[in-house]
């Protein structure tokens, strides 16, 4: 059976085993499966409509599933398809419907600003910590800015670790790791690593020895009395691309070769592995993990192993290039909340007194927050 409409849907039409349904955008016919349809219901009594889980009973639909009749709504946003023996019809908000027209999983559609020095340097996503806490309207351009530089400024802070814990906790709750929670910290030695030290640290990303590597990182440099000390960060992205166009080979390598990485030390034995350069499953840049300081032994074979260090000298020779080096101090008053999974952080040596405060945030909450701010 078709069925016209003067809606977004040009036909509806039950056939064999499928809804097909006619878009008048041009995008041809979508066709849903019975199965497929009958366990996506959005009526109340296969979903709960609060919190979108599933009420249905997935594996007693029928397998040979029939549709008698597809019908539009009044309001024209939903489609309510009658079942052969079932009593209730389900129910299909046509935006849903437009939503799954494509088959597969859906891709992103957010193109990232990639960058260099000099196209970053004159202007930097910096917004003041008065509109970010002041409503979701300041957050939100803190949290896109962010999503495409890979970093963003907020100008104005308080130098207190107290105001900076409150701007953290403005997008997420604060992730523990071994080194706590929200940490505040000077030159102290207080844990084996060389963060907590005044010597050059060189371009790295942190936690690559743990399994679900921290997603975002947050500095505020609340007192400074010395010199030296500037920081350094490295658009990962950009210098992956950098590589996939001048020598595919080493790109291969380094997304393909897993490099394990390890913290001991402090009563723990952290491990894990990830390619230098991780993609996502359309071969999307998705995660840079480099820390050579952590890098943990292994051995591949004498050709492959060639091949890692060749990648590995090209990727550690431009990200120490300084086309690709964004320098500034950090000082009281301005944060930087930079995304770990891409941009690399580095600080040159210093002298005198440095106290820092910051913490981390986990990946999937900045998503989820940013997703909120976007509804």
């Amino acid at each position: 059976m078709t069925v016209h409409f003067d809606t977004l849907l040009g036909t509806l039409r039950t056939a064999d085993k499928y809804l097909e349904v006619q878009w008048k955008d041009g995008t041809g016919v979508s066709r849903y499966p019975y199965l497929w349809l009958r366990d996506h219901c959005h009526a109340a009594h296969s979903m709960n409509l609060e919190t979108n889980q599933r009420q249905v009973d997935t594996f007693s639909i029928p397998t040979d599933l029939k549709a008698k009749a597809a019908i539009l709504a009044e309001d024209g946003q939903t489609v309510s398809v009658r079942w052969e023996n079932e009593e209730r019809d389900s129910i299909y908000p046509i935006s849903f419907l437009k939503e799954m027209a494509a088959t597969g999983l859906p891709k992103s559609d957010d193109k990232k600003s990639l960058w260099t020095e000099d196209e970053i340097t004159d202007c930097l996503p910096k917004v003041s910590y008065e509109e970010v806490m002041a409503g979701d309207e300041g957050l939100k351009t803190w949290v896109e800015l962010i999503h495409n530089y890979g970093f963003g400024l907020v100008e104005g802070t308080p130098a207190t670790p107290e105001a900076t814990e409150a701007l953290a906790r403005r997008i997420t709750y604060i992730r523990e790791t071994i080194f706590g929670g929200f940490w505040d910290f000077t030159a102290n030695q207080a844990f084996a690593d060389s963060a907590y030290s005044t010597v050059e640290i060189g371009p790295h990303t942190d936690g690559t020895y743990s399994v679900d590597s921290p997603g975002y990182q947050m500095f505020h440099c609340l007192e400074f009395d010395g010199t030296g000390g500037e920081s350094v960060f490295v658009d990962g992205f950009r210098v992956a691309e950098e590589i996939r166009a001048l020598d595919p080979k080493a790109f291969e390598t380094l997304t393909s070769v897993h490099v394990p990485a390890q913290y001991l030390g402090d009563g723990v034995h952290l491990r894990a592995e990830h390619p230098i350069i991780g993609l996502d499953r359309d071969g999307e840049l998705k995660q840079i993990a480099y820390n050579n300081y952590d890098r943990a032994p292994f051995r591949l074979e004498d050709e492959l192993q060639e091949d890692f260090y060749r990648g590995l000298n090209l990727f550690n020779a431009l990200i120490n290039d300084r086309r690709f080096q964004l320098r500034f101090g950090l000082r009281p008053g301005r944060v930087v909340l930079f995304d770990n999974w891409r941009v690399m952080h580095a600080r040159d040596a210093y002298q005198g007194h440095r106290r820092l405060c910051g913490a981390y945030l986990n990946k999937e909450d900045f998503l989820s927050k940013l997703r909120v701010l976007r509804k």
